[in-house]
């Protein structure tokens, strides 16, 4: 039986008092439980059904972590209608822009749409500093120079503010400890050096994240009997030649080389036995999700979930419930969770030469109130 994606006969999965859909706002989590969301699903080809990979973890502190932020995946976050305020930390696994490419609305978006404090990035080194999450952030931001510039004064200052963290890729080690939680990098290897993948423990709770990997040691340690293992898979060399129209050279170098084939995931799998993993990173569609799920259990019979986009997994030290989000399309920030936003302190407003200002058909002022008609 398949259910958004789940294999239920296999993840024994009951519904444990939840509502069958998953509704933004609308369940607060335990103290003890986590939530995990899939923001982001698929290939580096974006289409409307699956964002690039972003992953959601919501944990019963309050605290919220964002694992990687391809393009179109903030639009699923937004969604949510989760104020940026409360993401405590963004993690990139590696710097392809199908993990990073939303940046700027990390950045800039997070700012129009209410965040009151520094952006908080973590990312991985590279072999050289040009290679590196610094190198990259820093051009990023440079590039919407124009942009930033244009907000100050109107915008909060508060919100322009990044503190970028990089962090040695080579090597296991905790790169953010807080309040019980503890998010560990260990190196992954996916077609060059610098990839990384993350474990967050949490409450005696554990959450694994590959981002891009082949099958690696290095995973099957730092996964271990997770609670939950997000690994990614490709679809199968056979579906990229006949879907995307690859020749087989093309397709093995992407579908087995720089990505997991799915019977290669199902041996680290088998190997790690999570109480539920999750594969991603393939276009899951009705034609071709069966033959990926048959490869699989080649040597994997545990739970399983074919991750697709808002994809809801509910998780305590007693079950693992997996659903879907029901989500509006036509969503604002959230103003209940904006208090302080008019008060907060602002640079002065960058002005624009005279030339143009005489061309104003509604010149405004500054005032106490902000810009007004000039004369009221």
């Amino acid at each position: 039986m398949n259910f958004g994606g789940v294999d239920r006969m296999k993840t024994q999965a009951t519904r444990s008092g939840y509502p069958e859909q998953y509704y933004p706002n609308t369940e607060e989590l335990k103290k003890d439980e986590m939530r995990v969301v899939a923001l982001g699903t698929g290939r580096p080809f974006l289409r409307r059904s699956q964002a690039n990979a972003s992953w959601l973890v919501e944990l019963g502190n309050g605290d919220k972590f964002v694992f990687d932020f391809g393009f179109g995946s903030q639009m699923n976050f937004t969604a949510l209608e989760i104020p940026y305020s409360e993401v405590n930390a963004w993690f990139a696994t590696h710097l392809h822009t199908d993990h990073v490419g939303d940046f700027g609305q990390v950045w800039v978006g997070s700012w129009t749409g209410g965040r009151l404090k520094p952006l908080e990035v973590y990312g991985p080194s590279g072999l050289e500093p040009k290679f590196g999450f610094r190198h990259f952030c820093e051009k990023q931001m440079e590039s919407y120079a124009w942009d930033t510039n244009s907000r100050v004064g109107a915008l909060p200052a508060v919100g322009a503010e990044v503190n970028i963290h990089e962090f040695d890729y080579s090597k296991t080690q905790v790169v953010y400890e807080d309040a019980g939680v503890k998010i560990i990098s260990f190196p992954a290897v996916h077609q060059v050096d610098g990839p990384v993948s993350f474990r967050l423990e949490w409450n005696g709770l554990t959450f694994v994240y590959s981002g891009d990997t082949t099958p690696s040691q290095f995973f099957i340690d730092n996964a271990k009997e997770a609670d939950v293992v997000v690994h990614e898979t490709f679809n199968t060399v056979e579906q990229l030649m006949d879907r995307s129209g690859y020749d087989e050279r093309t397709a093995r170098a992407i579908g087995t080389y720089i990505h997991s084939a799915p019977e290669e995931a199902s041996v680290v799998l088998k190997e790690i036995d999570p109480r539920l993993a999750v594969v991603f990173h393939f276009f899951n569609d009705f034609d071709t999700t069966p033959e990926i799920r048959e490869r699989i259990r080649r040597h994997y019979q545990g739970p399983l979930a074919m991750a697709t986009d808002f994809m809801v997994i509910n998780v305590t030290k007693e079950h693992i419930v997996t659903r879907m989000a029901e989500v509006s399309e036509h969503v604002w920030p959230n103003k209940s969770k904006h208090a302080g936003f008019g008060e907060a302190k602002r640079k002065p407003m960058p002005q624009m030469s005279d030339w143009l200002k005489e061309a104003q058909l509604f010149p405004k002022q500054d005032s106490p109130r902000g810009l007004i008609y000039k004369g009221d």
